[in-house]
């Protein structure tokens, strides 16, 4: 009885707490999905998917990582691109989406980006925590890579989230948007126009010398991202997601976004830079078109491209925009 008050009690708080959010000035129902489910910023960026292709006889993607969600800005490149990228999402994600929509929306273009965990020995075997990279959020088009196990906690976890909201999520409601936490300061997050764009705009770039002087190696990005990459790549997944993009006839452009000279340095210290250049070679042989950009030289610009080794800073995704739409254009 008296842990059936105690429950009573919890969810009267909750239920206050929605009709104190939901009489605050400018609060947006239709945010409620969004915000009480596991992953806010893909659920939302999924939603705003579903209705740019409600209009359009074709359209033109971007995929990829992070690093290519930081890096460019689709409604630079035409009212056409729509921007489905996500934090930790790898080419077999990618896959997966693709071959979701590819009887829903006729796609003329994809540009992708390419990193090393898109090819690791294993997504299973030796996995640490959350490497090699995975997102879990591509359970929506049936994308198990981890192994069944996984994915069936995960989905029961996300039912239980739907239906039963933490007081924090909901208190989230008041921005309507995620936060994640750097140098002690929130940074804003959320899908900020129609076409998906959610890079992250209001984060301080950085000068990085500091930062790689001080930073451990397991927190540097070389590190993480060839976590079970062998010398002799694993191509498996590139190859599905290359050759249903073939047999849709999508123009397809591999991207690689510029990287800061400390992440190059890295892969020298730590042996990766020939592992690279194996996985470059594959990329060749199979003769794709590859946009490289890792060794731009960023420090020309006014301004410090990237906010930490390897994700560009919005002014560094301005720029980078700047170019790879005047590469379509010629």
């Amino acid at each position: 009885m008296k842990n059936f008050i105690k429950d009573i009690g919890f969810y009267f708080l909750i239920m206050m707490t929605i009709l104190f959010l939901i009489g605050y000035q400018g609060f947006d129902l239709s945010n409620l999905k969004n915000i009480i489910s596991k992953y806010p910023l893909f659920t939302k960026k999924a939603d705003y998917f579903e209705t740019f292709i409600k209009d359009k006889n074709s359209i033109n993607l971007i995929l990829g990582s992070s690093l290519v969600e930081d890096s460019i800005i689709p409604d630079s490149l035409g009212n056409n691109w729509f921007s489905f990228t996500n934090g930790s999402q790898n080419i077999y994600n990618s896959y997966k989406f693709l071959e979701f929509y590819q009887d829903l929306v006729k796609i003329d273009t994809i540009i992708i980006g390419i990193q090393p965990f898109d090819l690791p020995y294993s997504y299973i075997k030796n996995r640490e925590q959350y490497k090699p990279y995975n997102s879990d959020a591509f359970h929506k088009y049936g994308s198990y890579i981890v192994n069944d196990k996984f994915s069936t906690k995960n989905e029961i976890q996300k039912i239980k989230s739907s239906l039963f909201p933490d007081l924090l999520n909901l208190i989230k409601l008041i921005k309507h948007n995620e936060k994640e936490t750097t140098n002690e300061k929130e940074i804003d997050r959320d899908v900020w126009t129609k076409q998906g764009f959610s890079g992250r705009i209001n984060h301080p770039a950085l000068n990085l010398d500091n930062l790689y002087n001080t930073q451990l190696k397991n927190k540097r990005w070389a590190y993480n991202y060839f976590y079970n990459v062998n010398k002799k790549p694993n191509m498996k997944y590139f190859d599905l997601f290359n050759d249903l993009a073939k047999s849709l006839n999508i123009k397809l452009i591999y991207v690689l976004t510029p990287k800061s000279k400390y992440y190059h340095l890295d892969l020298a210290k730590y042996g990766y830079d020939s592992i690279w250049s194996h996985i470059l070679d594959s990329l060749e042989s199979r003769k794709v078109k590859v946009w490289n950009y890792e060794k731009m030289n960023t420090e020309n610009f006014k301004f410090n491209w990237f906010w930490d080794d390897t994700h560009s800073s919005y002014d560094g995704a301005k720029a980078f925009t700047k170019i790879i739409r005047k590469r379509l254009r010629d």
